[in-house]
């Protein structure tokens, strides 16, 4: 434990260092000048921290059977902190050899922009400034900073029409209009009920199916509809939410998203793309149908819709 004499030192530090980038003391051009903070003050101060936390990332190099959860879960950190830090895990997906950078926290790496300090990060992500300012080795004007307890999610992706059709510029295309979300049957990984759940180990009712397709099939509208949400959806990762009428679907875990809100679609179109985005272990489609009750949306079991839609797509090639 640090003397109290020294963890006063640094808060007296970062209180002088927080408040000189706040915005009433960039605009304050009539003010007196404030006091100087004594350079062996500051210096002793920065000793105190400790390095910042990026200087202070362990390495892990992958191993045989480890996947992104179990590295995650053996460093008590979440998947996401690990694909913010690791770009090219992002995909859910690790390799045997890869070297991944691991925190000692949960949280995400943070670039400064034009007129942003730790006051106005701090905010942006509901943290407090002090322990960013120390979590950082209490550098005044650092380019890249560690935001700890924060979470990292992908950016969002943008409406691209020419995307859908391939070149074609028609955002209305329809890959087949038979109801099936993919434009081919694939198997089931896991169905809808209590289950284990693969990421937590925790055993949890799954309010949908997931369907075992490649990263990057396209993944098409069941019904005609409005898109109700397209974004991010926490552990749904990329999601779509359409509204049919009297019966919704969802499509969660996507690589992208290929749609916006208030957005009319057609059955079959083409809204999106397979991923392992959110709580996933590789890339499937999570499919969900829901039904309106007085209580509001209710998830109702995929398979007997699924199925029968299957079945026709399937005796059109016998």
């Amino acid at each position: 434990m640090k003397p109290f004499w020294k963890t006063s030192l640094i808060a007296a530090v970062t209180a002088i260092a927080i408040a000189s980038f706040s915005p009433a003391s960039t605009s304050a051009t009539n003010a007196a000048p404030a006091t100087p903070v004594n350079q062996s003050t500051t210096t002793e101060a920065e000793e105190l921290c400790g390095k910042p936390t990026l200087d202070a990332l362990a390495q892990h190099k992958v191993k045989q059977d480890e996947t992104l959860e179990s590295i995650a879960k053996q460093y008590n950190l979440k998947t996401a902190t690990l694909m913010g830090l690791n770009p090219e895990v992002r995909n859910g997906q690790v390799k045997v050899g890869q070297t991944l950078a691991i925190a000692p926290m949960d949280g995400l790496v943070y670039r400064f922009k034009n007129d942003e300090n730790y006051t106005t990060i701090a905010k942006k992500y509901n943290v407090r400034a002090d322990v960013l300012f120390e979590r950082n080795g209490c550098q005044r004007r650092p380019q890249v900073v560690f935001v700890p307890g924060a979470i990292w999610k992908p950016d969002p992706v943008p409406f691209n029409p020419s995307a859908i059709a391939r070149g074609s510029g028609d955002s209305t295309v329809i890959m087949q209009a038979g109801g099936y979300p993919l434009p081919y049957t694939v198997p089931v990984t896991s169905n809808y009920g209590w289950r284990m759940n693969p990421v937590t180990a925790i055993w949890s009712f799954h309010s949908g199916i997931d369907l075992g397709a490649s990263f990057g099939t396209p993944v098409l509208a069941a019904k005609t509809g409005v898109v109700e949400f397209a974004g991010w959806g926490g552990g749904y990762g990329n999601l779509i939410e359409l509204d049919h009428g009297s019966t919704g679907t969802r499509y969660a875990h996507l690589e992208a998203i290929f749609v916006y809100q208030g957005q009319k679609v057609a059955k079959g179109q083409q809204i999106g793309l397979v991923g392992s985005t959110g709580r996933s272990t590789g890339p499937h489609l999570h499919f969900e149908m829901m039904v309106t009750t007085g209580d509001g949306w209710v998830a109702l079991d995929p398979a007997p819709y699924l199925n029968r839609i299957a079945s026709v797509i399937l005796n059109l090639f016998v």
